[in-house]
C-alpha cells in the first residue's frame, strides 16, 4: 500500500482519496412506524426547545443538499452500509455518479440474518450496488466481526473475486481478528475501519496493520470534537502555535500516521476547515505528544451493531 500525493493506492491499483466522508444513518427505524414517529417527534421537539435543528434531523432532512455541498468542495470518497437506512440511496441519488467518486459500503451479520434482508453477502450486497445505482462498489466491508463473521467475511472475498467490489475489508477488528483470519486461510483484509483517535490511538492494530500492508481507517476520528481532546495542554499548545483547530490538528495527525479518517460534519465550514491541513506538519515530538493522549477510551462501545433496533428501509 502506498501513498501517493495525498492518496493511497492499494496493491491492486485501487486508488484511494486521503480523507472519507459519511453520512451516518439517515431516517433509521422507517420500517417500525410506531418507533419511527417516536424518535422524529423527539428529535423535533428537542430541535423546537433549542431553536435549531438538532444534527439527525438535518442529516435526515438535507441529507442530500449536504453530499452535494462535501462533494463540491472536494470530498470524493463517500462512506455507507446497509444499516445506515437511507444513506446509500441519497448517495447513489446525488454524488455516486459523479468523476472521481469513491464509494464504501459494508454488510453486517444484521444484514444476513434479518427476516427482511437477503440472507447471504451476495444478496445484501446486490441490495447496495441497486441503491448506489452502480455495478460495481469500490470498498465492500464486513460491518462488525459478530456471529458467523469469518463465513461472511470469506463471502466477501468471493465478491471480490466475481468483480462486484475493488476491494475489501472488515470494520471493527482487533488484531486477535486479524489472527483469526490468517489462521482460518483467509486473505487478509486489505482495509480495516475502526473506532481510533488520540484518545483511542489503537497502537497494536496500527503497527499490525502497517507490517501487513493493510489500510486503516479511522471512524469517529476526532473523538467527535472532544473538548476533553482540545482542552489538553498539548493540543493547546499546538493550536496556538499552528493557527489550527483541534479537529485540523488530529486529522493531520491520522494523516501522518497513514490512516484514512471517515469524517461527518453537516456544516459547509467544518467540511473546509476538514480538508485544510497541508499548509502545516507536525513534528515527530508533537506526534508523539498526541499519541500519549491515548485513554483506550472508546466512544462507540459496542461488540456489535451501531444500534439494535434498527430497522431497515428495503
Amino acid at each position: 500500500m502506498e501513498r501517493q500525493d495525498k492518496s493511497y493506492v492499494l496493491d491492486n491499483g485501487l486508488t484511494l482519496p486521503w480523507i472519507s466522508f459519511g453520512t451516518g444513518v439517515i431516517w433509521k427505524y422507517s420500517r417500525n412506524k410506531k418507533l419511527f414517529l417516536k424518535i422524529n417527534l423527539r428529535e423535533i421537539l428537542s430541535s423546537v426547545k433549542h431553536l435549531k435543528l438538532n444534527r439527525e434531523l438535518k442529516g435526515n432532512l438535507f441529507c442530500k443538499k449536504y453530499l452535494e455541498q462535501a462533494y463540491d468542495v472536494g470530498y470524493r470518497m463517500f462512506d455507507t452500509g446497509r444499516i445506515y437506512g437511507y444513506s446509500e440511496k441519497y448517495i447513489g441519488k446525488t454524488v455516486a455518479q459523479k468523476e472521481g467518486t469513491v464509494l464504501v459500503t459494508k454488510c453486517s451479520a444484521m444484514d444476513v440474518t434479518r427476516s427482511c434482508s437477503p440472507n447471504t453477502v451476495k444478496g445484501n450486497l446486490e441490495i447496495s450496488l441497486a441503491n448506489l445505482g452502480v455495478n460495481c462498489v469500490d470498498v465492500y466491508l464486513l460491518h462488525w466481526p459478530e456471529g458467523d463473521w469469518l463465513n461472511y467475511y470469506a463471502q466477501i472475498i468471493e465478491q471480490y473475486k466475481m468483480g462486484k467490489c475493488k476491494a475489501y475489508g472488515a470494520c471493527n477488528l482487533h488484531v486477535s481478528h486479524l489472527k483469526q483470519i490468517e489462521e482460518a486461510g483467509l486473505g487478509p483484509p486489505m482495509i480495516v475501519q475502526t473506532e481510533l483517535h488520540p484518545l483511542n490511538s489503537k497502537r497494536e492494530l496500527r503497527e499490525y496493520c502497517k507490517e501487513h500492508n493493510i489500510l486503516l481507517e479511522a471512524h469517529t476520528p476526532t473523538a467527535r470534537g472532544s473538548k476533553e481532546l482540545a482542552d489538553t495542554d498539548i493540543m493547546k499548545k499546538m493550536i496556538a502555535k499552528y493557527n489550527k483547530t483541534s479537529v485540523q490538528i488530529t486529522l493531520r495527525w491520522h494523516y501522518q500516521n497513514g490512516v484514512i479518517p471517515v469524517v461527518s460534519t453537516f456544516s459547509k465550514e467544518h467540511m473546509t476547515e476538514n480538508l485544510n491541513i497541508f499548509d502545516f506538519e507536525l513534528t515527530r515530538e508533537e506526534m508523539a505528544e498526541i499519541e500519549s493522549l491515548n485513554k483506550d477510551y472508546a466512544l462507540l462501545d459496542s461488540n456489535g451493531i451501531d444500534d439494535s433496533k434498527y430497522i431497515y428501509n428495503d
